[in-house]
């Protein structure tokens, strides 16, 4: 990679102060809801929620590459706590993409100003990776449209000021069938549900979402009739290396605490990175951790220089995510009894361990990364 600019290593910088002074944020308490939206309105007075917002619009207008960098920053000092913001990006992707002139400006400018929360609806018990399968319907009604189904898991769900909801047509055309629609919460027929008790995603919240016959106007939906499959895939495909910016923050820190224990920690006399059974794999993962990087920022120079990115893309999620998991259950190995909580590193390591299980999930499983790689060959 190119060294950093001014501009880059003043965003850098930002990122990391916030970060540090938030640190605390990362000891939740009893109601993960609160605990939740604490952390996002932090993230949003720093305006990290909104960073490719234009600026004329309240945002922070950055491009791509600058919003990786941003993303790997926080991630690194503020490890399990990104994915309330990335999820609002990747709907502010969706908006741009599928809304046109005033309304556009209009609903990212109350997002960036307003501090929102978006929720992103797509995920249901019989339909993740197959999309195809959506069980929830947009029937056209005399005021617009009305949507039926359940939703699973939803990042922001109980936190988002608007969510995106993915709905096939009363017709089944598979994903020729699919639309996304802007959905108020508060509207009759919306129910929010408990907050999953995940071990991972510290302060974030998801949880499941039903619509119960809900009424939305003909300008909720996003984009063309039936242009729901090319919305999502343009905006996981722009998503993912994002998502791969935050792995690689968070492996780096893991990779750090781990190194750190290695070179401190005396057994036989001697640190344990003397032992090659410590120090090779850890040559490994360093290794690793730099592709990961490599391919991230490739992926996202790709993206603001208007070139092709789907199979770069989707080659950063797959690896930096299985490098994350790796360098973290690396640490728990290491670390051993340490990671139950003697100490305030093993804790930490245990909490992105926990968080890059979840991590590999997110904006696709490796093997639909995979796919994707494939059919780019």
């Amino acid at each position: 990679m190119h060294p950093l600019n001014e501009r880059q290593q003043a965003l850098v910088d930002d990122a990391r102060r916030f970060a540090c002074e938030h640190a605390g944020i990362l000891d939740p308490g009893d109601d993960r809801t609160a605990n939740a939206a604490q952390l996002y309105r932090a993230y949003a007075r720093g305006g990290y929620h909104a960073l490719l917002i234009p600026e004329h619009l309240g945002g922070r207008g950055l491009d791509y590459v600058n919003t990786g960098l941003v993303y790997e920053a926080l991630s690194y000092h503020l490890p399990a706590t990104l994915h309330g913001p990335i999820t609002t990006a990747h709907c502010i992707e969706m908006i741009r993409i599928g809304c046109q002139g005033a309304r556009r400006e209009e609903l990212l400018s109350a997002i960036a100003s307003k501090g929102l929360a978006v929720g992103f609806c797509l995920t249901e018990e019989g339909a993740g990776s197959d999309i195809a399968s959506l069980s929830t319907r947009a029937q056209r009604s005399p005021g617009g449209f009305t949507i039926t189904g359940d939703k699973s898991i939803v990042i922001n769900h109980a936190i988002a000021s608007l969510l995106i909801v993915f709905a096939a047509g009363p017709a089944r055309k598979g994903r020729a069938g699919l639309n996304a629609f802007l959905v108020d919460p508060a509207l009759l027929g919306v129910r929010i549900g408990k907050p999953c008790e995940t071990p991972g995603f510290a302060g974030n919240i998801m949880g499941g979402v039903a619509f119960d016959g809900v009424q939305v106007p003909p300008d909720s939906l996003l984009g063309e009739n039936d242009s729901g499959y090319f919305l999502l895939m343009e905006t996981l495909d722009k998503g993912r290396p994002l998502v791969a910016a935050s792995c690689a923050g968070a492996a780096k820190k893991a990779f750090d605490l781990v190194l750190d224990h290695a070179k401190n920690r005396v057994q036989f006399g001697k640190p344990l990175f003397s032992f090659q059974g410590i120090s090779l794999p850890l040559a490994e993962l360093a290794t690793r951790l730099q592709a990961s990087r490599l391919l991230t920022f490739d992926a996202l120079s790709r993206i603001d220089g208007n070139r092709t990115f789907s199979l770069e893309a989707s080659m950063a999620k797959l690896h930096a995510a299985d490098t994350l998991l790796d360098i973290a259950s690396f640490g728990v190995e290491i670390l051993g009894y340490r990671a139950a909580g003697a100490s305030a590193d093993a804790r930490e390591i245990v909490r992105i361990h926990q968080d890059a299980q979840l991590m590999k999930s997110i904006d696709g499983a490796a093997n639909v990364q995979k796919m994707v790689i494939a059919s780019q060959l």
